[in-house]
């Protein structure tokens, strides 16, 4: 049946009036009208009243809204959705009708808001709910992707939908976020990745709460990437790892933008292409990777030679995944030798530890002083200077003691590696030079005058008659501006050192002026400087001897005068103290010519009023003093290192007691004093040829060797494990650990934390002594009759202390019988030392407590038993011997007891402490071993022995089976390349199946009745040292 156009405008009518006033049903309907919507409104209306009038009545009152904010060109779409809700959900229309006109008219496009009303009434069909959800985010992502796009993207929220409502909810509620960083082709590997969090929970069912999660957080993460290519490929590698394993992919994608942030943004897709191929062999591999990335660019820089760094290193890795994963994933966490090995080589720069040891004896050669070369501590080593603002570097330094000189850990100040060697041998030979010529032995008790004219000239005589100074900051600052005579002190100071040992060591020189220049073509502009300032520097150029030195002709005059007084520092006989006197002539020189050129004629010194006169009698500062800005420290060649003005001005003394508290390392031990005590009597000759030496052994130039040897020692190097202070308390030291599987050492693996034990059971020994007395007794008779006596007789010698009367006797023959007689008449009596160092390492793990008699008796009272025995043997024979325990719990608590160590004489108190020892946790045997071969190492015996006592195989967490067979096995491989000899003995009944393997070349014994160990470890021992 057709309806007029009337009769249709009257049914209009009534729908609007049902619910509208008549004002409002007036304005749509004109509206309408105009439009030419009659027929179509009015059929939709009456659809949608047929449907759900509740619905058709939210509809009605909203239009006033909808024509307000998005007019009614629209309209017959937005019914027609109205209605498509409708016919699914009631409830879905009656929000629609709410909600749309607010969000229809934040779109300012008409034909987005089609497109938009059109895609709504398509997913209408599918799902009311992710209609709404669409709706409310479609204002948005209409200005965030083209149409295309949008279709693909809401096909894809649908999609989701079908595997689960609520996630294809939140995927379309966090679509504006998602948009705004993410392309949608990428769309698919990232709700692909937040699929693979889905569980199966206590009932059987699909659970989506870590997906949910997921969608709800990493577009904020992802935001914080600022490279879409970065991006895009971040979420692909994230997406490969959630393949092996989804956890560590969420982990991967959350630590991505911090990591990322640390590497420069042309090489960030690059490093992440690399990622992708590593995502597809391990994922923890991978994950290590990319944490490495991040460090590593701050440590290489971001030039194109540093890129080429990066690769190499990148592909050495590869090539150790493809034989082991394990091994890669230690190589890209730098926790192998080879990993740092390789990182090294592809430097140009030389790692301090290459050359340590040649710049220490360099440097003793140098000074004739028991010095050592250290790396810098981390805080004030030299920071990566890349980015827009570089940051200080690090300058070498002098411990407070004077006995230790601090460098950075690695060179790479230089193009290529032999020029950073040659950069640290002038670095050590600077700082050895102010060691050598006594620049820290300076006393300022000795410069009483000169300090007492100084406070009087600035008025500070109150200041130094309540506090002398007593170091060099102190004298500092009695003058107004400390910084300026800190400032000569160093200019003038290095100078005299550079010039003496340009004139002790010849060799020097070229080096010395080469560094120099290198220096100056690197300083920055003066632009900036004040003419105090100016002034310093161009003192500094001066001082260097360099004949290119372009001087500003507004300070010529006042640099010519201040270096006449200055050069003086350069001649032979010139010291520390007088260098202080020198540049006090200097500061005030250069401050009257300041301030003459500050001042007008009118107000010359000279014409100055009483009153100014009687000022700077008081101590007021002199005109040039009077500044307007801060003044700013020379910036001094970058191969000189800082001076401690603080730690200066006791004679050497107050540095030594002011460093008690504050050592940067531990001290040196007895034969590294020894050997510099030594180097300390040698004459200056001697000291040159030394000099010479240590200089071919750093540079090589006498012999350069190809690089393939030069890798061979750096392998080497890595080889030998380090005895490390740890990171964070005294007594604490960090070794290597080989890894069996990747064939490497896990670089700084293990932390040994060493203890002295300080409980005593004196019962136990008391004990002890009573039931072996008579084997005692036994032993120590044996014992005292091996014992060497400590001179024998040499016979038949040229000259000695006595005659030897065959000798005579034979002499008296021989002439008679008229034959050349011998001249070999005397007896010289040697000195016959036993000279034996023993270190005996004793399993105390809780396996040690196991009982093995029926009167209770445990493996570790055996042992303890045997230790109480073997010491009576030691004592009566003379060797040097240590006791130490070891125990622990993972590698960065391996416990080592010190029982006794090699210079303790008290017996009874030795004794009383194995009394007490009891079973404690587990045995990490390779990092004791480790740390008692150095033990060993540092006495000065001919013979080194280390015996471990153990009860079983190695066990502690991560450390078991072949693993820990293998570094035990070359824990002692080492220790015997160090010349110790290594002996094992088990009381394991059962270890044949794994001693010859994990001892391999080193002797040991298996005692098979625990109880007899007491009584046959001295014999054992005897047979060791016969």
């Amino acid at each position: 049946m057709a309806f007029s156009e009337d009769s249709l405008r009257d049914r209009l009518t009534r729908h609007l009036a049902a619910s509208l006033d008549a004002a409002h049903v007036a304005l749509l309907m004109a509206e309408i009208e105009r439009l030419g919507l009659v027929p179509a409104v009015t059929a939709l209306v009456q659809e949608l009243e047929d449907l759900s009038p509740k619905a058709a009545r939210a509809v009605i009152e909203a239009l006033p809204e909808l024509h307000r904010r998005a007019g009614l060109d629209d309209l017959s779409s937005w019914l027609d959705l109205a209605v498509g809700m409708a016919e699914s959900s009631g409830a879905s229309a009656l929000k629609y009708a709410k909600e749309s006109p607010l969000l229809l008219g934040l779109i300012s496009s008409r034909d987005d808001r089609v497109r938009v009303l059109t895609m709504g009434l398509e997913l209408a069909e599918r799902d009311p709910g992710m209609t709404l959800e669409f709706l409310r985010v479609a204002p948005e992502l209409v200005g965030l992707m083209p149409h295309e796009q949008m279709v693909k993207w809401v096909d894809h929220g649908l999609e989701l939908s079908d595997v689960n409502y609520v996630l294809g909810g939140e995927f379309f509620r966090e679509s504006p976020k998602i948009a705004k960083i993410m392309e949608v082709e990428d769309l698919r590997s990232w709700t692909g990745l937040g699929l693979k969090l889905v569980t199966i929970n206590q009932f059987g069912k699909p659970d989506y709460m870590a997906t949910l999660e997921f969608f709800r957080t990493t577009p904020a993460l992802l935001e914080e990437i600022s490279a879409a290519t970065a991006r895009r490929l971040t979420v692909r590698m994230a997406g490969a790892l959630a393949e092996q394993d989804p956890q560590l992919a969420v982990e991967v994608l959350a630590e991505a933008p911090a990591l990322l942030q640390q590497i420069p943004i042309d090489w960030q897709p690059r490093m992440l292409q690399y990622g992708l191929l590593v995502a597809e062999r391990d994922a923890i591999v991978a994950q290590a990777y990319l944490r490495r990335c991040a460090s590593l660019a701050g440590l290489i820089g971001a030039d194109d030679r540093a890129w080429k760094v990066f690769e190499d290193w990148f592909k050495s890795g590869m090539e150790v995944l493809a034989y082991s994963v394990e091994g890669a994933r230690a190589y890209f966490s730098l926790e192998t030798s080879k990993a740092l090995v390789a990182l090294e080589e592809a430097q140009n720069g030389v790692p301090l530890r290459q050359v340590a040891r040649s710049l220490t004896l360099f440097a003793q050669a140098l000074c004739g002083k028991a010095v050592r070369v250290e790396p810098l501590p981390d805080e004030a080593a030299e920071p990566h200077t890349s980015g827009q603002k570089a940051k200080t570097r690090a300058r070498a330094t002098v411990s407070p003691d004077g006995r230790t000189i601090f460098v950075p850990p690695v060179m790479r100040r230089e193009a290529d590696r032999e020029a950073n060697r040659r950069a640290y041998v002038v670095m050590v030979a600077h700082e050895a030079g102010h060691l050598e010529f006594g620049t820290y032995d300076l006393d300022l008790a000795e410069l009483g005058e000169l300090v007492e004219t100084v406070a009087a000239r600035y008025g500070r005589s109150s200041r130094i008659a309540k506090s002398t100074p007593h170091t060099l900051a102190d004298f500092f600052a009695l003058y107004p501006q400390p910084g300026v005579i800190r400032d000569l002190w160093t200019i003038l100071e290095d100078a005299r050192v550079e010039a003496r040992l340009r004139a002790e060591y010849p060799g020097l020189r070229a080096e010395l002026d080469a560094a120099a220049k290198a220096a100056l073509s690197l300083r920055s502009l003066t632009h900036g400087m004040s003419v105090r300032e100016l002034v310093l520097d161009a003192l500094l150029l001066t001082s260097s001897g360099l004949s290119d030195v372009m001087i500003p002709d507004a300070i010529q005059e006042a640099v010519t005068e201040c270096w006449s007084l200055g050069r003086s520092v350069l001649a032979e006989q010139v010291t520390a103290a007088d260098v202080l006197r020198i540049i006090d002539q200097v500061y005030v020189r250069m401050d009257e010519r300041l301030s003459a050129a500050a001042l007008p004629s009118s107000e010359a010194p000279e014409n100055r009023s009483q009153e100014n006169s009687t000022e700077q009698m008081a101590g007021g500062p002199q005109a040039s003093e009077v500044l307007t800005e801060t003044y700013q420290p020379i910036d001094n060649w970058h191969y000189r290192g800082g001076m401690q003005p603080e730690f200066i001005g006791a004679g050497g003394q107050q540095a030594n007691e002011s460093s008690k508290g504050a050592q940067l390392v531990p001290q040196e031990d007895e034969a590294g004093g020894r050997e510099a005590g030594t180097a300390s009597r040698r004459s200056a000759d001697g000291r040159l040829r030394e000099v010479a030496r240590a200089e071919q052994d750093l540079s090589g130039r006498q012999a350069a060797p190809d690089r393939s040897a030069d890798e061979l020692v750096a392998l080497e190097d890595q080889r030998r494990p380090r005895w490390e202070p740890g990171p964070d308390e005294a007594g604490t030291y960090q070794y290597d650990e080989w890894d069996g599987m990747i064939r490497d050492y896990r670089a700084r693996w293990c932390l040994v934390r060493e203890q002295r034990q300080t409980s005593e059971d004196a019962d136990f020994v008391e004990a002890v002594l009573n039931e072996h007395g008579a084997a005692i007794r036994v032993l120590r008779r044996y014992f005292e009759g091996i014992r060497p006596p400590a001179l024998r007789q040499v016979r038949g010698q040229s000259h000695g202390d006595d005659v030897d009367l065959d000798a005579a006797v034979a002499l008296r023959a021989d002439l008679a019988a008229g034959t050349d007689p011998s001249d070999r008449l005397y007896i010289r009596r040697d000195r016959r030392d036993r000279s034996v160092a023993v270190a005996f390492l004793v399993d105390l793990s809780g396996s040690t407590g196991r009982q093995i008699a029926a009167d209770g008796r445990r493996v570790i009272d055996v042992e303890k038993a045997g230790l109480v025995l073997l010491c009576e043997a030691l004592e009566a024979i003379g060797d040097q011997y240590a006791l130490y325990g070891f125990s622990g719990r993972g590698r960065q608590d391996v416990e080592f007891v010190v029982l006794k160590d090699f210079e303790e004489e008290s017996r009874s108190r030795v004794a009383g402490r194995i009394g007490a020892v009891q079973p404690m946790h587990q045995n990490r045997d390779g990092a004791a071993i480790r740390h008692a071969a150095a033990k060993l190492t540092a006495t000065d015996a001919r013979v080194q022995l280390l015996v471990l006592i153990s009860d079983g195989r190695p066990l502690d967490d991560h450390y078991a089976e072949d693993y820990a067979i293998e570094d035990t096995k070359m824990a002692l491989r080492e220790a015997t390349a160090k010349g110790i000899v290594p002996f094992c003995i088990t009381v394991d009944r059962e270890a044949e199946g794994y001693l010859r393997r994990m001892y391999g070349d080193v002797r040991y014994v298996v005692i098979d009745e625990v109880k007899g160990l007491p009584e046959r470890l001295p014999r054992v021992y005897h047979r060791l040292t016969a």
